[in-house]
């Protein structure tokens, strides 16, 4: 009896460690909800190095019309640009909120509204199809950066991936330059 109790405490601890990695292995993803253009949408919190509301975006003349300015951020210069503007919706006169990206050299994007901070279960993260058609309401540039989409109780927000949006940018820049030197 004393055996048979030994060996179910023993089997009952050895069980405890596989139930805890199995808790871990799912753990929370942590997303920003954002409003763009007046549409809800998420960010992935390990793209972004920082979250910003009301700093100033001192305007620098430019041919990129997504280019807001420059912002200051922890002692380093970066330069700004109208998320909406990028997704292909109507440029903001000012949007209030920055998010710094995390990427190789310091780059924010300006958005609407942050709703809140959501830390949601992996299922609750959706893929979507690659090969869904463009329209053309206001947004279709977004399908370029969504590839997943984040389910809530009440509605399904698209993730955007900054790191695309970013890369676009940086192709755009590089575009305007090579035009330039023309």
């Amino acid at each position: 009896m004393l055996n048979e109790t030994a060996i179910a405490l023993r089997r009952e601890f050895d069980l405890s460690f596989a139930a805890a990695w199995r808790t871990e292995a799912e753990a929370p993803q942590n997303l920003l909800a954002v409003r763009v253009g007046g549409d809800p949408y998420a960010i992935r919190v390990d793209e972004v190095g920082g979250l910003f509301v009301d700093r100033r975006v001192v305007p620098v003349p430019t041919s990129i019309f997504e280019f807001l300015g420059l912002a200051g951020f922890r002692g380093q210069v970066a330069p700004v640009y109208d998320l909406a503007a990028l997704l292909g919706y109507p440029r903001q006169a000012a949007p209030r909120w920055l998010v710094l990206v995390r990427f190789s050299h310091p780059v924010a994007l300006a958005f609407d509204v942050f709703d809140a901070h959501l830390a949601v279960t992996p299922e609750r993260v959706v893929s979507l199809a690659a090969d869904a058609p463009e329209d053309e309401s206001p947004g279709r540039g977004v399908r370029a950066h969504i590839f997943e989409a984040m389910r809530t109780d009440d509605a399904v927000r698209p993730i955007i991936q900054l790191q695309s949006v970013i890369e676009e940018v940086q192709q755009r820049v590089d575009s305007a330059r090579s035009t330039k030197e023309r």
